[in-house]
Parts: structure tokens; C-alpha cells; sequence
């Protein structure tokens, strides 16, 4: 095998072999051309790269050392030798040899990006901040990179993919193509494939601040708080010169309820750049959390002035509920609306502000025009299957069976009580949450995402709820101990803690099965209200059902349905509270509700407005308030318009309160 051609003949059949997932025979074929000519460099560096893919660093850093020394130009090699350091932590290694390549060869941007990790994991983070800005300049794919970018900013995501996947073709380990890439998989909420997206790159780059800000977006959308404040943390230890990472910070901490924290940390992100209202918004949206109302519109109308076709801001200054806009504001918004620059978002955003403006004004026939234009743009980006919707509530009640539940229920082992406020959105939730949280014993939290997570985990191929057959009491105690541990970063120490996630009503059976002690509160009000209230809510995501009259109908028959389900299977476990009874006769209501959750009655309760806590949702305003009855068949004003949602709703008109 000594002759040339037979050395390149048996390489490429170990690059063959690599490719075929055959490394150990690629590895056996290298030894035997190293045997033949132990100089050829080639193989010396695919040998040394092997080693280090299976953590072989030792046996890496000797193949790549001979392959540098036989081939000095070999720039490859040096650049994988560096690697090798690296890996192996010899930091001072890696610098020094990455160094003295890149003032030879000052153009090549893997060395650059690779000195950036090495500079950085030596202590040096100023000076690998500057060798990433230097690779960035001389990535070869920079111009695409950057057409992706400017897709995702215009929300063209598929152009945005397009562009990314183009990238990683050519190069597989591109950090800025796998961050985009995995950017556009978390906004679909492919929440695994952008995961294994960023973990690859930080294989290659683990201290670019961009990969670890991606790993705190998805972090949080795992509902894992702790791991997603330590990724937006060590995002801010790498570059705390960079706005956008003091911004993940905070979104992961106001996600958290952590406001205080939330606050500080945009206020770094707009002290580095004054000029991001976005980030504005953000901060208007953790002060409106934690009650400071003034400095909350504030944030608003500075985002507002700042970026004046963002119809977010404007909605977020309508949602305040006692916000009026003046004529000026009303015509800035007209002018947005007809701006080609308005991506359909924000457009949808504008109609939902103009709606609350002329309802405020009393003219309903104008803000019931805007509310449904608002919706018909998101209804075009984002559709609802209520077939399917229906089937699956069919299904869930086909399989959920009081002896199902019964077989499968795991026992009781933990002290601490959830409360688990379900219903359909804008039906009283979060007044309920605040009444209980008003308790001594109680800790309020938010609408929490985990059970909607694990059913996720269940659906893979549509198998839930079939899947849960599967599953047995052990099974379902491990789940619950998992929901337990994985809300503590929310409950802190109390014993009973509430989670206001609406959409968990499918679930009931599901939740008693791995968390017996758990109790249940259904908010009701009545149908017309309700729906008419979330139809004219731009809701941030979560609720496509909304778009369309007929559609919220169906669906709040569907809830009707399955909620009739649990009171069959698990009688007395639910209690229903409707909204109007809560106005009505508040302190019987409240009485009710903690006897329920076997709670004595603590006279704070009946004074919730006074409760100093974080509240996430559109009620904030309102339940910092004495209770009013002025959204009582608030409706009516709106009732020529509403006869497709009547009609829809049918027979749940005729039996409410019944």
C-alpha cells in the first residue's frame, strides 16, 4: 500500500466508512495506511479527530500534534489540535497555538471563533469576545446569515429557513445557522429539534452568548425555570456588554414571577441601548405585573413614540382596561394600519386597540368592526381544527373512565396541595387565584405550562389519551412527584399553590390520576360574556379557538361537554363557581371555595385587592379592585353583531346556572 494512489484509495474508503457510521473500521483502515507512512498527514488528522469525537483527547492531541508537525501549513489540523486542547483543558495550549495560526493565516474564521472559546475558558473574556466579533467579520456565509436574520425580523420564516439550512449544507456546525435554525423551531414550538440544535452547536462554541440565550428560551418552554435562568445567566457572564442578553434574563425571570429581578434586568438591557421598545414593552409589562400602573404606561407610550408601527404597544396601553385614547392616538393608529411596513401581528394588534377605544367611547358598532378584523388577521396565520378539537375531547372521554381512573390513580404521598383554576379564559380565573392567594397557606403562580407539557409528551403520534392505558399507579406517582418538584421555583414553601392554566380542563382526569390531593375549581360566567370577552382579547398565543364566533362557540360547547364528563367520573371533585355569584354574594362564594380546598376562612380573603403579588394575566388591573359588576352582560351592547356566536352556543344559553 506504499504507492500514492493506494494511500488515497484506502483513505477515501475510511471517509466511505465514516460516512457509513462505521468509525471503528475507518479508524483500522487509518492505522493501516499510518503503518505504511507514518508522515501522511491526512491520516493523522482524520485519525486524531476520531479520538476526540469519542473523548479521547490524549490520543487526539498525539495524532493532530504529528499531523501539525509533519504538515505545518496543515490548517486544519492546527485548528482541530487547538480543539483538542481545548477539550482536554489545556486552555493555555489552545491560545497559544490558536494565536500564533491566526497572526499567519489572519483570515480564517473557525480559528478566530476557536481562540473566542479558548481566550474565553482561559479568563480572558474581553479578548474572546473580540476574537468571535473577528470571526463573525470573516465568515464566508455572513451575507446569508444576515438575509435569514432580516426574514426572521419580517417573521418569513420559511425564507428564514431557507437560508439557515442553505448555511448548514456547507458548513454543519455554522453557530449562527444553527441559532436561527433553532430560533424558528422554538417559535413553532418544536421545542426538542431547536434543543438538539443548540446543543450541537455548543459542542463546537460553548461559550457564544447566542447559544446559551436560545437554551433559556427553550428552558423555559420545558417549564424549567432553574435551568433557564442559569442558560440566561451564563448568557450575561459571557457578553454583559449585550443588550439581548440582559433581555433573555429578564424574560426568563418576569416568566418566573420573579418582577423585581425582571425589571432590573431590562433596565441594563435599555441602559446599554436606550433605543429597543420592544424591550420597552417588556419592561411596561413587568411593571403592570407588579401594580405600578403609572410607570407601566409610561414604558408603553415610550415604545409607542419610539416605534410608532408597533400595534403591540398601543394594544398593551389598551390593555390597561382604563387607558383612553385621545383623537391624535386614534388617527396615528389608522395611519399604521395602512403602513405596508405593519406585519400582520402588530396589524391585528392596532384593530384589537382600536375595538377598546371606541368601546370605551360607547360607539360598539365601530369597536365590534375592529375587534373582528383584529381576529380575522391572526384566524388567516393561525388556524383551529375544531373537529379534531372535539374528537380528542371524545376520546379522552371514551378512554378517562371512573374505573380507569380508579386502577391507574396513584396514592397519595406529598403534603402539598395544587389547586388546579380551570374553565375557559376571561371567565374569572384569575379573580379566584387572587381571592385564595389572599390566604395565609396559599402561594399564587401563574397559568403554569406543565401539564399541558406532559400531555405533549404522551401525544407523540396522537396516543394520547390511549397511551395513558400504558401507564400505572407507580408510573403516575412518579409523574406527580415530577409536577411537584419541577413548580417548588414558583410555590416556595406553601403548602397549597394554585395553577391558573385554563386550557388544563381536558386534563382533569389525567391530573387526579398522578396528583390525587389535588382540588379542582371550574370558573364559569356566563356563556355570552365569556366569549365575547376573549373574542376581543389579543390573546398572545394559546388560544386559536378565538378567532371566529361560531368556532369559540363550539368550543365552549365542547368545554360544557367534557366538564359534565368529570362530574360523572369523579363526582364532588370539581367545584364550579360562576362569576356572577362571586359579584352577587362574595363571601358565601368565598366561603365555598376554601371549605373546598379545605382552607378555614380567613377574613383577608374577602379583601384581595389589597394582596401585594405579581399577576401575569389581562385581569391584573381588575383584581387589584373591589369587585364591580360592570362586565355583567357587558354583551348586550354588542348584540346584533353576536348572533353567530348565540347560535353556536345553542342549548348552554338556556342551562347556565342550571
Amino acid at each position: 500500500m506504499a504507492e500514492q494512489g493506494s494511500i488515497r484509495h484506502a483513505f477515501e474508503n475510511a471517509l466511505s466508512l465514516i460516512d457509513d457510521n462505521r468509525p471503528d473500521l475507518a479508524a483500522q483502515q487509518l492505522k493501516e495506511i499510518l503503518d505504511e507512512d507514518p508522515a501522511e498527514v491526512n491520516s493523522l488528522r482524520l485519525l486524531g479527530t476520531l479520538h476526540l469525537a469519542n473523548g479521547d483527547t490524549d490520543g487526539a492531541i498525539e495524532h493532530l500534534s504529528l499531523a501539525v508537525r509533519h504538515g505545518p501549513n496543515f490548517d486544519q489540523a492546527a485548528i482541530d489540535l487547538g480543539r483538542a486542547y481545548r477539550q482536554s483543558g489545556q486552555h493555555q495550549a489552545a491560545v497559544k497555538l490558536l494565536q500564533d495560526l491566526c497572526h499567519r493565516k489572519p483570515n480564517i474564521a473557525e480559528a478566530w471563533q476557536l481562540m473566542g472559546d479558548a481566550l474565553i475558558e482561559h479568563g480572558d473574556v474581553t479578548a474572546g469576545r473580540d476574537a468571535f466579533r473577528r470571526a463573525a467579520q470573516l465568515d464566508p456565509f455572513r451575507a446569508q446569515i444576515a438575509e435569514g436574520v432580516r426574514h426572521l425580523g419580517r417573521h418569513r420564516r420559511r425564507d428564514a429557513e431557507v437560508a439557515f439550512r442553505e448555511v448548514l449544507k456547507k458548513d454543519p456546525n455554522h453557530i449562527h445557522a444553527l441559532v436561527g435554525l433553532a430560533t424558528i423551531a422554538t417559535d413553532a414550538g418544536a421545542i426538542d429539534d431547536a434543543e438538539k440544535l443548540l446543543r450541537h452547536g455548543l459542542k463546537f462554541a460553548p461559550n457564544m452568548d447566542s447559544l446559551w440565550r436560545g437554551m433559556a428560551r427553550v428552558h423555559s418552554q420545558h417549564a424549567d425555570y432553574e435551568a433557564a435562568v442559569a442558560a440566561a445567566e451564563r448568557a450575561v457572564e459571557l457578553a454583559p456588554g449585550t443588550p439581548d442578553c440582559w433581555t433573555m434574563l429578564g424574560t426568563v425571570q418576569a416568566w418566573g414571577l420573579n418582577p423585581k429581578a425582571a425589571k432590573c434586568a431590562f433596565e441594563k438591557s435599555l441602559a446599554l441601548n436606550p433605543k429597543q421598545p420592544r424591550v420597552l414593552l417588556s419592561l411596561g409589562h413587568v411593571l403592570k405585573t407588579i401594580g405600578d400602573r403609572k410607570a407601566s404606561e409610561e414604558a408603553y407610550r415610550r415604545a409607542v413614540k419610539m416605534d410608532p408601527l408597533m400595534g403591540e404597544a398601543y394594544w398593551s396601553l389598551a390593555d390597561l382596561k382604563n387607558y383612553t385614547f385621545s383623537d391624535e392616538e386614534i388617527d396615528r393608529v389608522y395611519a399604521a394600519i395602512e403602513d405596508d411596513r405593519v406585519t400582520p401581528p402588530d396589524r391585528a394588534a392596532f384593530n384589537f386597540a382600536l375595538g377598546k377605544a371606541y368601546e370605551d367611547r360607547k360607539e360598539y358598532g365601530k369597536a365590534f368592526e375592529h375587534y373582528a378584523a383584529g381576529n380575522a388577521i391572526k384566524h388567516d396565520h393561525e388556524k383551529f381544527n375544531s373537529a379534531e378539537f372535539k374528537l380528542k375531547c371524545e376520546r379522552i372521554q371514551a378512554t378517562i373512565t371512573a374505573d380507569f381512573i380508579s386502577s391507574r390513580r396513584a396514592s397519595q404521598t406529598s403534603p402539598v396541595v395544587p389547586i388546579f383554576i380551570i374553565g375557559m379564559p376571561r371567565a374569572g380565573s384569575t379573580l379566584l387565584e387572587q381571592i385564595l392567594a389572599s390566604h395565609a397557606r396559599v402561594q399564587g403562580t401563574m397559568e403554569l405550562p406543565h401539564i399541558l407539557n406532559y400531555v405533549r409528551e404522551f401525544n407523540a403520534d396522537d396516543r394520547y389519551p390511549e397511551a395513558l392505558a400504558e401507564v400505572s399507579a407507580t408510573e403516575f406517582a412518579k409523574l406527580g412527584a415530577r409536577f411537584i418538584r419541577e413548580t417548588k421555583p414558583y410555590r416556595g414553601t406553601a403548602t397549597y399553590f394554585i395553577d391558573k392554566m385554563p386550557n388544563n380542563f381536558s386534563h382533569i382526569g389525567f391530573i387526579r390520576m398522578m396528583l390525587p390531593q389535588a382540588v379542582f375549581i371550574d370558573a364559569r360566567r356566563h356563556p355570552m360574556d365569556c366569549c365575547f370577552s376573549i373574542f376581543k382579547q389579543n390573546f398572545a398565543r394559546g388560544q386559536t379557538f378565538s378567532y371566529d364566533l361560531t368556532t369559540l362557540g363550539g368550543f365552549y360547547n365542547d368545554y360544557l361537554t367534557i366538564m359534565r364528563h368529570w362530574d360523572e367520573v369523579m363526582p364532588g371533585s370539581v367545584l364550579r363557581v360562576l362569576y356572577e355569584d362571586i359579584v352577587d354574594d362574595t363571601e358565601t362564594q368565598i366561603r365555598r371555595l376554601l371549605d373546598h380546598c379545605g382552607l378555614k376562612f380567613e377574613a383577608a380573603c374577602l379583601r384581595f385587592y389589597e394582596t401585594e403579588r405579581a399577576v401575569r394575566t389581562a385581569s391584573a388591573e381588575q383584581v387589584r379592585q373591589p369587585i364591580y359588576r360592570n362586565s355583567i352582560e357587558h354583551w348586550r351592547h354588542f348584540e346584533k353583531s353576536l348572533a353567530p356566536l348565540e347560535q353556536a352556543l345553542g342549548s348552554a344559553l338556556t342551562t347556565y346556572k342550571t
